[in-house]
This record gives C-alpha cells, structure tokens and sequence, in this order.
C-alpha cells in the first residue's frame, strides 16, 4: 500500500533525465522511499539512477528504481535505507554486468579498469552516523563523486583514494564491467 503511495506521489514530483546531486534539494527531496522522504534514505536509489545517466541510460526514472527495489533492498519501511549489498540484483535483472567487491583496496583497483562505479560506507566509525552510498566516474587522474552530500547540488572531485574514504570505512563497491572508453585520435 505504501509503495503504491510513494510510486503515485514521486511520478508527479520527479524530473527526467538529470544527474543528482544533494539528494537533500530540490525535487528529490520531496520523493519518498518507504516511510521517508529520499533526503532521508534514497542514496542508494540515486547511486544506481546516476549510474545509469552517465552511461547513456536515459530512459530509467528514479521513481521505476525504487518500485524495483522496494521489494528486495528496502530495510523496515526505509528506516535504515536500503541493503547496499544487493544493489547489484538491479544490474543482474537489466543484463548489465556488475563487479561486486567487499574490499576497498580491490574496488578502486577494478575501477581503474572501468569507468563507473557505485561506492557504499559508513559515515564515520560509529554505526550511529549512518551509510552513504554514492556513484563514482573514474577519470584519467581523479575520481569524481555524484551526490556526496545531502546539500551539496554539485559533484566532487576527489585526487586521491584516501581523500574519498580515509575519514569512513568501505563496505561495498560496485564497477559496471565495462572498459574504460578511450577517445580515438588521428595518431591511434
């Protein structure tokens, strides 16, 4: 009954076809995902919606990934988010390959050889502060991270790993299996 609440509510609120970023404004923040608004515990919706934008997969709305995942990822109505482990039954349902690593030190490794990932950790050391999940582009020299914060409406740009996860502890990460695209010069 919830879901189909939410799902009528947040098909009226979304946008179409834009990166998030600061999943605290702007429409986003009015979506809800089980009992809360997506400000609250919709990163992992907006990681895998943001993954899907930049590799070129424009017709997916946030509003179909959540009636999707509800069922399988969604933990005690949205209270503690969603299981960030299973993200990766929504690429396996869509026929997209997805790496699936529980160490940071292998995640950044098979990132460098895709292009797009999707990064979950904790907030800090104390389980108290909370999950972020968040999608990540690996660029030639540094990586670039898609709704770091809940108010901050622009990407960050990260030079090292430690800049990106020293001050939180990984849990998982996700590499859509994909080489990186090169651009063909008339040197090539």
């Amino acid at each position: 009954m919830l879901e189909k609440i939410n799902i009528k509510k947040n098909i009226r609120t979304e946008r179409f076809g834009e990166i998030i970023n600061g999943q605290g404004l702007g429409y986003v923040a009015q979506m809800r995902y089980g009992l809360f608004p997506m400000s609250y515990n919709g990163c992992e919706m907006i990681a895998i919606y943001n993954l899907l934008l930049l590799e070129g997969r424009k017709n997916n709305t946030l509003t179909g990934i959540c009636r999707e995942m509800y069922k399988t990822a969604c933990v005690f109505s949205g209270l503690l988010g969603s299981n960030v482990y299973v993200l990766d039954k929504y690429f396996s349902r869509h026929g997209m390959p997805v790496l699936k690593t529980l160490s940071r030190d292998s995640f950044f490794e098979t990132l460098s050889h895709c292009k797009y990932g999707i990064l979950s950790f904790w907030n800090s050391n104390s389980p108290f502060d909370g999950v972020h999940t968040v999608c990540i582009e690996k660029k030639e020299n540094s990586w670039i991270i898609y709704n770091r914060s809940n108010r901050r409406a622009t990407p960050v740009e990260y030079f090292s790993i430690d800049e990106i996860v020293s001050k939180h502890r990984f849990m998982v990460g996700y590499c859509l299996d994909q080489p990186v695209r090169t651009m063909r010069t008339k040197e090539n």
